[in-house]
């Protein structure tokens, strides 16, 4: 906050800043502006003065209004003073409230409500092993019996103080449950014998004497501890594990007793994976491929899908149906899809040509009201044109909250940004959904390619034909063999993608992909419409071209 002495030198410059103003204004109306004002207002011909009566009228001019600005100047600035000082006591009366709201008014360590939400943000996603110790002080009801109250306040205050003094490893929060229980959670790569000598630390603080009114009294306690991912995976299932084991250690004599209740193993290694799996994600092991896009008579290619892959330091590359699916259940999908778009588009303006980048989608994310001013400053931030992003939603993904979806979809629209279709006919309102949203692209499922041929044939060609009559492009998914992709070419299908395209492949190998084929340069939109007569919606300019 600025002092007494700034505000007075501020208020002083803007009193000096006004007196000079008005004898510039005061110089310029008595020597060039009043005969031709009173001449433009038909007053006649001023006063003639000479030179002194001039300068004389102006500097009494100055000195009455320099007389009558210095009260309310004063008064100005008391009143902005006092303003000031107001709300510097508003600032700390907020700041104490907040404390207060989150702090045991006794002892000034955290309440149950804060260190429970620290705690659970500790534990969600579980990036490391947590150790939570509870603390319950053994008799204390003795010295509350024998002192009074004041004295049993007196007593908590001094505990907590030399818990909150302990030199602790492992990250430690420190809190106060109510009555005589205190807590700490260590975090770290703690062993067993580490959180015992902790506990042992603890206790040893608390066992040293306090005066109590004339006595010297010494304080006894039992610690219950419980590990996550051991015992619990939740904030609030460690906390009852903790308690559990306080209480085994009551009834059997123990004064530190571990949690032997583990978790099945399932439990364990999926905490152990997301672990893991959020290490990952914050080292940048998990990293975008990329699979090309053809357009399917000229076999060139016009764009690729953004695929996620797992660079494991030990197993290599994890296939994405190991993480993808846990990724979604810890809430983690929206800073992947992020991260990962964020290197797609650095290297997508690597690439030669202008093709188009699709990346998938999901519901959670979709459904998320700042997935498009996210979408929209990426762009904004790598000045990536937003027609060469293309966003791929899967048909399932639509079924609940299809208004927010189709409100995304149509900001993105309005952006410039593509939409595409993706496992077409394998949800459960396929139509429905192509009549309620906006959309550029179908994307046939690779699954319509293993029935009977026939059947095959009938499907994907009626596919094509209401593609066509919608004005869609339409892909087709899997492409394995030259027999399929040639039918899909005499069938009218627009693009293609699969193995015999080409595989995923990092960004170098893309580019060493589409730098070995030099194809002219060659306008996708175009040769989609020659080839099928209809403008598709969403087409791209070909990205092979160097």
């Amino acid at each position: 906050m600025r002092t007494k002495g700034y505000l007075l030198r501020q208020g002083l410059a803007l009193f000096a800043a006004t007196l000079v103003i008005l004898f510039l204004i005061a110089v310029t109306w008595e020597f060039w502006l009043e005969v031709p004002a009173f001449k433009w207002l038909g007053w006649g011909k001023p006063p003639d003065l000479d030179t002194a009566s001039r300068w004389r009228f102006i500097l009494t001019c100055t000195g009455f209004a320099a007389v009558a600005m210095v009260v309310p100047w004063i008064l100005s600035l008391r009143l902005i003073w006092r303003l000031r000082h107001r709300y510097r006591h508003l600032l700390a009366a907020r700041a104490h409230g907040y404390h207060l709201a989150r702090h045991d008014a006794l002892t000034d360590l955290m309440n149950r409500p804060h260190f429970m939400t620290l705690l659970h943000a500790r534990l969600s996603p579980m990036l490391e092993q947590t150790a939570l110790l509870v603390i319950d002080l053994d008799h204390f009801q003795a010295i509350n019996d024998a002192h009074g109250n004041t004295a049993g306040d007196y007593a908590l205050r001094r505990i907590a103080g030399r818990l909150n003094s302990v030199r602790a490893v492992g990250d430690p929060l420190l809190g106060r449950l109510g009555g005589d229980e205190f807590v700490v959670a260590l975090t770290g790569a703690l062993t067993r014998r580490e959180i015992l000598d902790q506990a042992q630390a603890l206790q040893g603080l608390v066992r040293q004497p306090l005066v109590c009114g004339h006595r010297r009294e010494i304080l006894e306690t039992t610690i219950g501890i419980a590990v996550a991912p051991l015992n619990a995976t939740s904030a609030d299932q460690l906390l009852a594990a903790a308690y559990s084991a306080m209480h085994k250690a009551k009834c059997s004599g123990e004064r530190i007793r571990l949690q032997d209740t583990f978790l099945p193993e399932a439990k364990q290694s999926d905490a152990r994976h997301a672990q893991r799996l959020r290490q990952a994600l914050d080292d940048g092991e998990i990293v975008p491929f990329y699979q090309p896009v053809v357009a399917l008579e000229s076999r060139e290619t016009v764009g690729v899908e953004m695929l996620a892959r797992w660079q494991h330091p030990e197993r290599g590359l994890v296939p994405p149906d190991e993480f993808i699916p846990l990724i979604e259940r810890l809430g983690l999908m929206p800073e992947m899809t992020r991260h990962l778009l964020d290197c797609a588009i650095q290297d997508a303006r690597q690439w030669p040509g202008h093709c188009f980048l699709a990346i998938n989608i999901t519901a959670s994310y979709l459904e998320d009201e700042t997935f498009v001013p996210q979408m929209a400053s990426l762009l904004e931030r790598h000045a990536f044109p937003a027609d060469r992003l293309e966003v791929e939603i899967t048909e399932n993904v639509l079924i609940e909250r299809l208004d927010i979806v189709q409100q995304n979809l149509n900001r993105l629209h309005d952006m410039g940004v593509h939409v595409s279709l993706d496992d077409f006919g394998t949800g459960y309102s396929g139509l429905y959904h192509l009549a309620r949203l906006d959309v550029d692209k179908i994307k046939i499922d690779r699954s319509f390619f293993n029935a009977e041929e026939i059947r095959q044939d009938n499907l994907v060609r009626m596919i094509i034909a209401m593609g066509r009559s919608l004005g869609m492009a339409v892909v087709a998914e899997g492409i394995e063999d030259e027999r399929l992709a040639e039918r899909l070419v005499r069938q009218g299908c627009h693009l293609g993608q699969g193995y015999l395209f080409g595989r995923p492949m990092p960004a170098q190998a893309l580019r060493q992909h589409l730098l070995e084929r030099h194809p002219p340069a060659t306008d996708v939109r175009g040769h989609l419409c020659q080839a099928t007569d209809i403008t598709p919606q969403g087409a791209h300019h070909d990205c092979s071209q160097p």
